[in-house]
């Protein structure tokens, strides 16, 4: 039995320990989970009722499981990687910004046992990425819609003096490389530090989004151009009824790699 713990009792963390519980039950158990809000520990309790669920801090988790699942933020990511990677553990990544602020990590991952899995997320088209790149990749752009209410916390209005409820149409907001978009906006678009892991990287990969009060759901479109051709691919997503920054997709695909790591069948690049 595999010990998984997960950091982060919100939408997906809830999502992914019932999947743990009651459709990966032959290969894993939920050993332990952690969060900063004990009122999220205390939810994710009563969802899968198990009132005696072990709480943990961030290092004693990883280093009591054997599998650990990151849901919880770009910053809690950054520090779990590195702990989990010294402690030879494998960790299952969804705030895939923190791994773009990790600069030793292609030495963290030499010299450990453990290994870093990354989700597609709420887009499709990874695994041509991913093909494509075997040869040579000429460019990659993301075009992401998003409600506003979904963006109103991100740190770009505040940095660039900017009142959200000024914009009442469709808006460009932002259009920069990966780098900036995820400094600008942590908790929307990790899928664009995805998307450049898998292809050219995060300073080439280019960024657009959009936003508006009239959007009702998330959208990404894809575009990349290489040797094997041209590839666009669109994804309208809707938004998690539970936490409008999370899209239903997201959460189908944090489960599929699981499914993915625990199966002996695999389907896909």
């Amino acid at each position: 039995m595999i010990r998984i713990g997960i950091i982060g009792c919100g939408t997906i963390g809830s999502a992914i320990a019932q999947a743990v519980q009651k459709k990966f039950s032959r290969f894993a158990r939920l050993a332990c989970i952690s969060d900063i809000n004990p009122d999220q520990i205390k939810k994710i309790r009563q969802k899968l009722k198990q009132a005696r669920l072990k709480a943990q801090t961030l290092s004693k988790l990883i280093q009591q499981v054997d599998l650990v699942i990151e849901t919880a933020s770009v910053g809690a990511a950054e520090e779990a990687i590195p702990q989990a990677l010294k402690n030879g553990k494998d960790i299952l990544v969804l705030s895939v910004g923190g791994v773009l602020r990790i600069k030793n990590l292609t030495a963290l991952l030499a010299r450990s046992k453990g290994r870093v899995y990354i989700p597609s997320g709420a887009v499709a088209g990874i695994d041509s990425v991913l093909a494509a790149k075997t040869g040579r990749i000429q460019s990659v752009r993301i075009t992401t819609r998003k409600p506003l209410k979904s963006l109103k916390s991100a740190p770009y209005f505040l940095n660039h003096g900017f009142d959200p409820r000024r914009i009442q149409k469709s808006t460009l907001i932002f259009k920069g490389n990966v780098l900036k978009a995820i400094r600008y906006f942590p908790e929307n678009i990790n899928v664009a530090a995805t998307l450049s892991l898998a292809g050219i990287g995060p300073q080439k990969t280019q960024v657009q989004i959009f936003t508006s009060p009239t959007f009702r759901y998330n959208q990404h479109e894809i575009e990349v151009k290489g040797r094997f051709g041209r590839m666009v691919s669109q994804v309208t997503n809707f938004p998690s009824q539970n936490n409008p920054k999370t899209s239903v997709l997201a959460i189908g695909s944090a489960i599929a790699a699981l499914e993915k790591i625990f199966s002996r069948f695999r389907v896909g690049t």
